[in-house]
C-alpha cells in the first residue's frame, strides 16, 4: 500500500467513524460489530498489560515525578482499567452483537485516544527528569505500547490510527526536549516505526473487512442453498446421488428411493449401471469409462414392472491427490416427457385417420427396404394405389363417409399383407405398398389385383352403399442406383397410365412412361411462355342454321403455334394446361380474343368458346367472362358458351350457379357432346338452356344407321318439345347434310362447309358464304 492510498484509507476511517452514513448496507453494521468484537476479546490481557506497565512507570519516576501529579495519572490508569475489564466481565456471558453503528466506533476511538493521551503524558512529563538508564525502559515502553496498541486495535483504524498518532506525537515531543545528539536519528525511527504500525493497522483493517464480508457472503449463499436444496429434496422431482468410482451409490437423497420403487430404503450399495437396460446401460457405461462430466443422459429402468426413463447429470470427484475416487450427480424421471416425445414422433410419422405410416414414414421404410434389398441381392417392388371415383363419395356423402370409407379400405390393406410387405398413405384416396423378397415379378401383380378387387367390393357406410374401385402403379428396383424417390415417382407414371387405361387395373412402370412424362413436362414449361410469346391461335368453324341457309355463328377452336413442334391441337395440350393450373389464364385468354374477333363480324353472328371442365370449377370464370364482353363492347346474346353434358351432369351444383349467372348477362347457353351422358334427362327442364349440339358420332359414326337415326330423332324430339335449338357436328358430306337435315336438326357444322378457318379468313368466308352454299338454305325448305 502507498502512502498516498493510506492517507485515503484513513481519511475514510476518519469520515467513517465521524458521522453515520444514511442508507448504508445492513452488511456495513455487522462488519462495524465484528471490529468492536475483535478488539474486546483482547480486553483483559491488555487492561493487564496497561497496569503492568504503569506500576513499571511509578517506579521509574518515583523520585524525580511530583507525587499528586504520579498519583493521579496511576489512578486514573487504574480507573480506566477497572472499568473497561468490568465492562468486559458483564458482556462475556452474552450473545456477541450482530450490529453496531458508527457511534460505537466514534465510542472506541474516543477511549483509544484518552488512553493514548494518558501514556502520553509519561513522555512529555517525566522522560526528560529521568536518569539514561530509566529512560531507555520508558522508550521501550512506550515503543512496544505504540506497536502493541496499533495491531490490538487493528480491525478498528479510526482508533488505532488516533491510538498510534497521540503516543508517537507525545514521544517525538518528548525526544526533542531532551537534547540528545541522536534525537534527530531517534525521531525519525520512532516516525518510521510509528508509520509501519499504521500501514500494517490499514492493510489488516481492509484484510478484516474483505475476510468478513467474504465469510458472510459465502455464510448467505450456504443458507440459501441449504434452502434451495430442502424446497429441491421436498417439492422437486428430481434427487441427488455421490457413487464411488464404480457408480455404486454410496449416499442419495430419500426422492431417489422414491423414484427407484423402494420408499424409505437405502440403495446405498447399488450400481446404477446395472439398474439399467443393455442399451442405455451401455452408453452410462461408455460415460463414466472416460472419467469426464456428462449431462442429461438418458437411461432406461424397469421399476414395478413397468419402464421407466432417467435422465443423469454427474461429474467426477477426486481427491487431493488427483485420484478420482466417485461420482456426484443429480437424476430426473423424464418418462412423462420421454412418452410425450415418442408420441409426438409417432404422430409425426403416422397417419392419423388410418394408422398406417405416412408419407414420412412410409418413405423411411422404403428407404431401409430397399437398402436391405440391395445388401442381401433380394428383389423389390413399390406401388402407389389411388382410389377411383372417391371425390364423388365425399361431394355427395360428406367428409366423414368418406374418412370411414378410407378406414375400412386400410383395414382391407391390413387383412391382406404378407411378409415383406408395407402399407402406408400418402394423403387423401392415395396408398403406397412395400414388397421385397419376392420370387417373381408376376407374385406382386397378382396381389395388386387381389387389393384391387378387396376394394372394389361394395360396403355400407352409415347406412349408404358404397362401391369405389382402385387402380394401381408399380414399379420394380431394377438398379444399384434406384432412390426410394424414384420408384415413387415411376410407380406415379404407372398409376396415371393405369387411369388413362380405364382404371381399375395394374399398370408397371417402363422407360418410354418417364419419357413421355419428361416430353409433358417439357411442353408445360413451353405452354407457360406461349400466352407471353403470343403463341396461341384461335380458328374458327362456321355454324350454319340448315334451315335460313344462313351463317348464325362460329365455334372458336384453340390452336397453339409452337417454336419447333409446330401448330398442336387442342387435344396434345389442353390436358397440360388443366393439369398445371394453366388452363384459367388461357380460358381467359381466349374469351377476350373470340369476343374481340365476333365484334367486328356482321350482326348477329354468334361466337361460341367451348369451356374447360377446370376452367368450369374457377371462381374467376364469370369475372373473365364479363371482362371479355366488357373489353370487347360485344353484345351478350352473341356470345355462345359450350358445355359438355358429363361435365355438366358431374358439377350439376356449380352448373347450375353458372347458368343462371350466364342467363342474368344474357349470354347464350349450349350443351355440347349431347347424347353421350348417362344420366336423368330431368336436368333440362329445370336449367336455362337454349341449345343442343348432337355428337359427332350419332351424325358419321360407325355406328348402325338406324340406331343412330334413333338417337338423333330422340334428341331433336325432346329439343323440339322445350324449344331447344339443335346443331348437328361432324356434317362432312352433302349426305351427313341432307341426312341431319331429314331429321329435323336446325344446325349444322363441319367439314362440308369449311376446314376451320384463321380470324383473318373468317371475313372472306362470310362474304362468300352466300354464293358456294346459298344453296343450302332452298334444299332446307324444300
Amino acid at each position: 500500500m502507498t502512502p498516498s492510498s493510506s492517507l485515503t484509507h484513513i481519511r475514510d476511517a476518519w469520515e467513517g467513524w465521524r458521522k453515520d452514513v444514511p442508507n448504508e448496507p445492513a452488511s456495513e453494521g455487522r462488519i462495524r460489530a465484528a471490529q468492536i468484537h475483535a478488539v474486546a476479546r483482547f480486553s483483559p490481557l491488555t487492561m493487564a498489560a496497561n497496569l503492568i506497565n504503569a506500576g513499571v512507570v511509578v517506579f521509574l519516576v518515583r523520585e524525580e515525578a511530583n507525587p499528586f501529579v504520579l498519583a493521579a495519572w496511576a489512578l486514573t490508569i487504574l480507573a480506566v482499567v477497572a472499568t473497561t475489564t468490568r465492562a468486559w466481565f458483564l458482556r462475556r456471558g452474552r450473545k456477541p452483537r450482530m450490529h453496531a453503528s458508527a457511534r460505537a466506533i466514534r465510542r472506541a476511538t474516543y477511549h483509544a485516544a484518552a488512553l493514548a493521551a494518558l501514556w502520553a503524558v509519561v513522555p512529555v512529563l517525566w522522560f526528560g527528569s529521568v536518569s539514561a538508564e530509566d529512560q531507555l525502559v520508558i522508550a521501550c515502553l512506550v515503543t512496544g505500547m505504540i506497536c502493541a496498541g496499533g495491531f490490538a486495535l487493528a480491525t478498528i483504524p479510526s482508533a488505532a490510527y488516533a491510538y498510534v498518532g497521540i503516543l508517537a506525537a507525545g514521544s517525538v515531543a518528548a525526544l526533542l526536549e531532551t537534547g540528545n545528539g541522536y534525537v534527530i536519528f531517534l525521531t525519525l525511527l520512532l516516525l518510521a516505526y510509528a508509520w509501519i504500525v499504521v500501514q500494517s493497522v490499514a492493510n489488516s483493517s481492509r484484510l478484516f473487512s474483505e475476510r468478513f464480508r467474504a465469510e458472510a457472503s459465502l455464510k448467505e449463499r450456504g443458507e440459501i442453498i441449504e434452502l434451495l436444496l430442502n424446497e429441491f429434496e421436498q417439492h422437486g422431482s428430481d434427487w441427488l446421488f455421490d457413487t464411488d468410482a464404480g457408480f455404486a451409490v454410496v449416499q442419495h437423497s430419500a426422492r431417489f428411493g422414491e423414484v427407484a420403487g423402494v420408499d424409505g430404503q437405502s440403495l446405498v450399495g447399488r450400481r446404477i449401471v446395472d439398474m439399467a437396460d443393455e442399451e442405455t446401460g451401455q452408453a452410462l457405461r461408455l460415460a463414466i469409462a472416460k472419467r469426464q462430466p456428462f449431462r442429461d443422459l438418458d437411461i432406461q429402468v424397469e421399476i414395478a414392472g413397468e419402464p421407466r426413463w432417467w435422465s443423469l447429470t454427474a461429474k467426477p470427484l477426486v481427491d487431493e491427490s488427483g485420484w478420482h475416487v466417485g461420482w456426484r450427480g443429480v437424476g430426473s424421471d423424464i418418462t412423462d416427457r420421454k412418452l410425450a416425445s415418442q408420441k409426438v414422433v409417432w404422430m409425426a410419422r403416422t397417419d392419423m385417420l388410418t394408422g398406417l405410416p405416412n408419407r414420412t414414414r412410409f418413405r423411411e421404410l422404403a428407404a431401409l427396404r430397399l437398402e436391405t434389398a440391395r445388401r442381401n441381392g433380394n428383389s423389390f417392388a413399390l406401388a402407389c394405389l389411388d382410389l377411383d371415383q372417391f371425390k364423388a363419395v365425399n361431394d355427395t356423402l360428406g367428409h366423414p363417409v368418406g374418412d370411414a370409407l378410407l378406414m375400412a379400405v386400410s383395414r382391407d390393406l391390413g387383412d391382406l399383407a404378407e411378409q415383406g410387405v408395407v402399407f402406408g398413405r400418402f394423403g387423401g384416396d392415395e396408398f403406397g405398398m412395400v414388397m421385397s423378397d419376392f420370387a417373381r415379378r408376376a407374385d406382386v401383380i397378382e396381389l395388386a389385383r387381389r387389393i384391387i378387387a378387396r376394394i372394389s367390393r361394395s360396403r355400407t357406410i352409415d347406412g349408404a352403399r358404397i362401391t369405389v374401385g382402385a387402380s394401381m402403379g408399380i414399379a420394380f428396383g431394377s438398379g444399384e442406383n434406384d432412390t426410394v424417390d424414384d420408384l415413387i415417382r415411376n410407380a406415379d407414371l404407372a398409376l396415371y397410365r393405369a387411369k388413362d387405361n380405364g382404371r381399375g387395373v395394374v399398370a408397371v412402370f417402363d422407360d418410354t412412361m418417364h419419357q413421355e412424362a419428361e416430353e409433358r413436362r417439357l411442353l408445360q414449361e413451353d405452354l407457360r411462355a406461349a400466352l407471353d410469346g403470343n403463341q396461341l391461335r384461335l380458328a374458327y368453324q362456321p355454324i350454319i342454321d340448315i334451315r335460313a341457309g344462313a351463317i348464325v355463328g362460329f365455334e372458336a377452336l384453340l390452336r397453339w403455334q409452337h417454336p419447333q413442334r409446330g401448330l398442336l391441337s387442342p387435344d396434345a395440350f389442353i390436358p397440360i394446361a388443366e393439369e398445371s393450373g394453366l388452363i384459367e389464364p388461357i380460358g381467359a385468354w381466349v374469351l377476350k380474343r373470340a369476343c374481340l374477333d365476333a365484334a367486328a363480324w356482321p350482326k348477329p353472328i354468334r361466337v361460341a368458346v367451348n369451356i374447360s371442365p377446370a376452367q368450369f370449377g374457377s371462381a374467376m370464370l364469370l369475372s373473365h367472362v364479363a371482362q371479355a364482353l366488357a373489353a370487347s363492347h360485344l353484345p351478350a346474346d352473341r356470345l355462345e358458351v359450350e358445355i359438355t353434358e358429363a361435365l355438366f351432369m358431374n358439377q350439376m351444383a356449380e352448373s347450375g350457379r353458372f347458368l343462371a349467372d350466364m342467363r342474368t348477362l344474357g349470354i347464350r347457353i349450349a350443351l355440347d357432346d349431347f347424347g353421350t351422358g348417362f344420366s336423368s334427362l330431368g336436368y333440362l327442364t329445370r336449367f336455362p338452356i337454349q341449345k343442343l349440339k348432337i355428337d359427332r358420332s350419332f351424325v358419321s359414326g360407325s355406328a348402325d344407321p338406324e340406331n343412330r337415326r334413333a338417337v338423333v330423332e330422340a334428341i331433336v324430339g325432346i329439343a323440339t318439345s322445350l324449344g331447344f335449338v339443335t346443331t348437328a357436328e361432324g356434317v362432312e358430306t352433302a349426305a351427313d347434310l341432307a341426312w341431319v337435315r331429314e331429321l329435323g336438326c336446325d344446325q349444322a357444322q363441319g367439314y362440308y362447309f369449311a376446314r376451320t378457318l384463321s380470324a383473318e379468313a373468317v371475313s372472306g368466308f362470310i362474304a362468300g358464304f352466300a354464293d358456294e352454299f346459298g344453296g343450302v338454305g332452298s334444299q332446307a325448305a324444300a
